[in-house]
């Protein structure tokens, strides 16, 4: 999910660098190594060169919900997936092996819904499935999926990850500060 304005950060926040390397590549660079094909919606036709050019796949939009995104993402899919995994593309920390355990909980519990959390705190990515796609497609708003199933009894089950920087988000220039700095004392001695 690449749709947002960034508001708060006063500039693309998914284009501006993280060791090297813009944040919205991070973000789809750990879904590909952990073996998923990132789909990303977005409303800025900089991300979406920017990441075709490097070989992912970008759907570029103009609707201004974050339930078009949502909707777009899911109807980008073909074929009967088990599932559906939404990722704020501002969140470049997150490490492939926790997306591979989120989606093996997932795999596990496939009529759960299953989202990363630390220490009690939930957040993202979040896995529905797919037995949810009609209420996640009737769901007209500016909030997030959960705020879409929260009618609907569902079951949600939460998966550890394994540092809590991985649920960060890029919101301000002082997270932005937080997140390249674990990025050069963690991530970069793991290159």
């Amino acid at each position: 999910m690449a749709s947002g304005l960034s508001v708060r950060y006063g500039r693309n926040k998914l284009l501006e660098k993280v060791g090297g390397r813009e944040v919205i590549l991070h973000t789809v660079m750990s879904a590909g190594k952990a073996g998923l094909s990132p789909v990303t919606v977005t409303r800025n036709e900089k991300v979406r060169s920017l990441l075709q050019k490097n070989g992912y796949k970008c759907i570029l939009h103009n609707r201004p919900l974050k339930s078009d995104t949502m909707h777009i993402g899911i109807e980008s899919f073909e074929g009967d997936p088990e599932g559906y995994l939404f990722m704020q593309g501002d969140q470049p920390l997150i490490l492939p092996e926790t997306l591979i355990k989120l989606v093996t909980s997932f795999l596990e519990e496939p009529d759960k819904i299953i989202r990363l959390g630390y220490n009690g705190v939930k957040g993202s990515p979040v896995i529905f499935p797919a037995s949810m796609k009609e209420v996640l497609l009737s769901y007209e708003g500016d909030r997030g999926g959960m705020e879409a199933v929260k009618h609907v009894n569902a079951l949600c089950r939460t998966q550890e990850a394994a540092y809590e920087w991985e649920m960060w988000d890029v919101d301000t220039p002082e997270s932005m500060a937080k997140v390249r700095a674990v990025c050069a004392a963690n991530y970069e001695r793991r290159a």
